[in-house]
């Protein structure tokens, strides 16, 4: 009987032990959102822009810089009611021509390297002349495609696409060669076929690098849109910029600006947030394009 009677007492002694040990596991595991660290990074760019924005009022408020060179952040705010729904109509223009040659130039740049992977022929042949044709400064070429395309979307697709091509060829080239040739080799004993390689072994590891191309291309796809605009173009960003620089609408420019670089971001973030969920096991690690 007094062993029976000490069973519950132990298994209640054990119990009331090791309940204990498991509260500081659960509570380590929710960590404060906003960390002393994280905060910082937040805090410190935000005080940074208020003291530009702060500066920038400043002079040009008190005279210092004529409103004819810079106009003042309350005058770029202010533009947004009168010429704000002529720029955003014009905004998404030029957005369509981005993320159209974004795409086109992405997926080319993807094809293209997966036929150098499978034919050393063709990446010897077309590959230096790929290279050679990245330093070709679009803007010279741009009267042309307009000879050749018209004046619609097709040139600034075309630019667009053409500067989307070069870092996804280069990138995913060298994330599809970076496959582990064990593996490679394994799926090869076992009567694989080059597709098969492909899908199971050459394009996961490729995964960070065509990251890494699309974020090199997702700024660049809005500037080469609105800059192939400026030459050329009834409508869009850059030929509201061009069209306000000749009546001497400053703020409306800079609004133009902008919204311009709101949606340059705008597509860099998804890029960001698409990496995080299709690579969740990357998350802390350090960038490829590094």
């Amino acid at each position: 009987m007094n062993q029976m009677a000490t069973i519950p007492a132990e298994a209640t002694s054990v119990s009331a032990t090791a309940a204990p040990a498991t509260l500081p596991a659960a509570v380590a595991v929710r960590e404060p959102w906003l960390k002393p660290g994280r905060l910082r990074k937040i805090l410190l760019p935000l005080l940074v822009l208020a003291v530009i924005l702060g500066g920038w009022q400043f002079v040009t408020e008190t005279g210092r810089v004529p409103p004819i060179i810079l106009a003042s952040p309350t005058a770029i705010i202010l533009s947004f009611g009168t010429a704000g729904p002529e720029i955003f109509a014009n905004a998404g223009w030029t957005l369509t021509e981005a993320l159209t040659g974004f795409v086109i130039g992405n997926l080319a740049g993807l094809a293209v390297a997966i036929l150098f992977i499978h034919s050393d022929l063709a990446r010897r042949t077309i590959y230096p002349i790929a290279l050679g044709a990245q330093a070709i400064p679009f803007v010279a070429i741009v009267p042309v495609l307009i000879l050749w395309l018209g004046n619609g979307m097709e040139p600034k697709i075309f630019i667009t696409s053409f500067l989307a091509f070069f870092p996804m060829l280069i990138n995913s080239l060298r994330g599809l060669r970076s496959a582990d040739s064990e593996v490679n080799e394994l799926l090869y004993t076992l009567s694989a076929t080059p597709m098969q390689r492909l899908r199971m072994v050459r394009l996961p590891a490729s995964i960070p690098f065509v990251f890494a191309a699309l974020k090199l291309s997702a700024c660049a796809c809005v500037v080469a849109a609105i800059v192939a605009e400026w030459l050329a173009a009834d409508r869009g960003l850059g030929h509201l910029i061009v069209l306000y620089g000749t009546m001497y609408r400053i703020p409306d420019i800079w609004a133009a600006a902008l919204v311009g670089t709101a949606m340059s971001l705008c597509v860099y973030g998804a890029i960001v947030l698409a990496e995080r969920l299709a690579t969740p096991w990357r998350r802390g690690l350090p960038s490829t394009t590094s």
